[in-house]
């Protein structure tokens, strides 16, 4: 019996203390059991493993268990283990049936720390549906909670969280006040996205009506989640007071859409190393909301416009909006080592600029002539160096434009097209009238071509990118403005970091300026190779970039082109709905 192994605190709330050691197996369901037999008001379950197994079967329900905190379980099974018939009693019986309410269930404070869950992708799969009939919603976590704290967790075997879970329902959390999840471990020893994907997939599909503190420290995060910076953010968090973003690996802040007073981010020991006027200026215009971005390893190097940055950092600008930021007169220098260790309030324009002051030195030295043979050698060199240097611009030239194909590597051709195309339909004329008939050799997927008619066009979305090797985004200033697109550009993303291969290629617009762009997609333009449309190698470009699947037969290159051509001259477009009806016209 599980009480074997628990001590038992008998007060106004009844408290188990259990410990699982080697060789043995713990499981939640005969402690469920018991509690259904019990008329206390409140239970708290405390477990700690010393070796041995945690059957931790869903629902996580007990009675009136309100408190469940689980530590250093490294070997948590049971998912979805099966329910016999008489293990469950009395009225929460009847509801395994149907979906579980918030009333339904009673845990309130859920504590996971140092523990992994060992769950296998397929299983998680077959039995998806199930998991969404009893929460009403794709989520491993009671709806009821106001506490999910998960600190050192991860997932064993095949498993990566929420975002191998199918899209379902949107969760509402509106009783959960504080969410952490902190400390990353990953699988292996380098970093992976995994910890970006979970909180993506989390905060994406979840409702936050009540959530106060967010807690994502220490997870290897490379920028703040989008669902923070996005338009209009703290409409699905109303209640926000802290996002806990330190020690992670955040270089820059972002520009805050919409700042909401109150509330404070703290953003201590991350990678932002400089303070430039750019920065200055997104934290004037986020005033009333704090950004802490204290003990960082800053460089203290000459900028633009140092006077100004200067008198920020030395408290000397009274401003409303400055005030408080005095914490950085105390911080101090990291680089370079002359500066190391002074504090921000004891610099001077001397000492971040010392050589502007002073003369550049002349060298009016003469040089003797060198030999005819050095030169040569030397010229030889710098060919060989700049054949190097360009070898990939030699390597797709000679496919673009001399038909000679060099060895690639070999690509992911199990795919029905070649390339998805994503585009605001403001941009329309160019992308069909140019951009099509430039890859007519292609096999293309387009909106008004392969959306199936009077389905989601979410669903269209997910099945389009998941069916092409490629998704070519065309961002310009329409596409920004379109949620569409948008969610096609998340999803190709998405569908970069779980191919691990160049899914996504993006062309931008001569419009568009990145430093306006959403924290996520600016990350993936700063990490990743993307196109501009005024390269003069642009074509080239593109066209190499797609092209590594077989070669079609002639005939069928002419079926594609005769199709392709077909698809632009045969579409109407509703300029009343420019960005998610397109019209198709079926005269032939």
């Amino acid at each position: 019996m599980f009480n074997e192994s628990c001590k038992i605190y008998n007060g106004t709330v009844l408290e188990f203390n259990c410990e699982v050691h080697s060789m043995t197996t713990w499981r939640f369901s005969e402690f469920r059991h018991w509690t259904l037999l019990q008329s206390r008001p409140k239970i708290y379950l405390n477990i700690t493993c010393k070796g041995g197994q945690l059957v931790l079967t869903h629902p996580i329900n007990a009675g009136n268990l309100t408190e469940l905190r689980i530590r250093d379980c490294l070997n948590i099974t049971g998912m979805f283990a099966k329910f016999e018939e008489g293990v469950l009693e009395g009225s929460f019986a009847t509801k395994m049936s149907g979906t579980l309410r918030d009333t339904d269930m009673t845990l309130r404070i859920l504590e996971i720390t140092n523990s992994s869950y060992l769950y296998n992708t397929r299983s998680v799969l077959q039995h998806s549906d199930w998991l969404q009939r009893l929460y009403g919603c794709m989520t491993f976590f009671p709806r009821g909670l106001r506490v999910l704290k998960q600190s050192k967790t991860h997932f064993e075997g095949d498993f990566d969280g929420f975002q191998d879970l199918p899209v379902g329902n949107i969760c509402d959390y509106n009783r959960l006040e504080v969410y952490e999840k902190s400390v990353f471990l990953s699988k292996i020893l380098f970093f992976d996205y995994e910890s970006e994907n979970e909180i993506f997939y989390f905060l994406r599909f979840g409702k936050f009506k009540n959530l106060r503190v967010a807690n994502f420290s220490n997870m290897n995060l490379h920028f703040i989640p989008t669902h923070f910076t996005e338009y209009n953010w703290f409409r699905r968090f109303e209640s926000i007071e802290i996002i806990d973003l330190s020690h992670n690996r955040i270089k820059e802040i972002p520009y805050l859409r919409n700042p909401k007073s109150g509330v404070k981010i703290i953003l201590q020991h991350n990678n932002i190393s400089k303070i430039t006027m750019t920065l200055i200026d997104k934290l004037r215009q986020v005033y009333g909301m704090l950004v802490d971005f204290s003990k960082n390893r800053f460089s203290c190097t000459c900028e633009d416009e140092q006077e100004t940055i200067l008198r920020f950092v030395k408290n000397k600008i009274e401003e409303n909006w400055a005030t408080p930021y005095r914490f950085l007169g105390n911080e101090t220098c990291s680089f370079p080592s002359t500066l190391e260790g002074m504090t921000f309030k004891s610099l001077d324009a001397k000492l971040l600029c010392p050589g502007i002051a002073d003369p550049i030195p002349s060298n009016t030295a003469q040089y003797p002539n060198i030999s005819f043979i050095i030169l040569i050698v030397l010229a030889v060199v710098a060919l060989i160096c700049i054949a190097f240097m360009f070898r990939r611009e030699i390597r797709m030239l000679s496919y673009t434009r001399l038909g000679i194909r060099f060895w690639r590597p070999r690509r992911n051709t199990a795919k029905e097209y070649d390339a998805f195309i994503s585009y605001s339909t403001l941009d329309e004329s160019w992308v069909l009238g140019t951009l099509c008939k430039r890859l007519e050799k292609l096999r293309l997927c387009l909106h008004h071509k392969h959306f199936v008619l009077g389905a989601c066009i979410s669903d269209n979305i997910i099945e389009s990118v998941e069916r092409s090797r490629h998704t070519i985004i065309v961002l310009s200033e329409n596409f920004l403005q379109s949620e569409w697109c948008l969610l096609e550009f998340r999803k190709a993303f998405h569908q970069t970091l779980l191919e691990r291969k160049r899914h996504l290629i993006v062309i931008l617009m001569n419009n568009v300026k990145i430093d306006t762009l959403e924290p996520e997609m600016k990350h993936f333009l700063r990490t990743h190779t993307y196109l501009k449309l005024n390269d003069f190698l642009f074509w080239d470009r593109l066209i190499y970039a797609v092209s590594d699947a077989k070669f079609q037969s002639s005939e069928k290159r002419k079926h594609l082109r005769k199709e392709n051509s077909l698809s632009v001259d045969n579409m109407e477009v509703d300029p009343l709905k420019s960005d998610t009806v397109l019209t198709i016209n079926n005269s032939n």
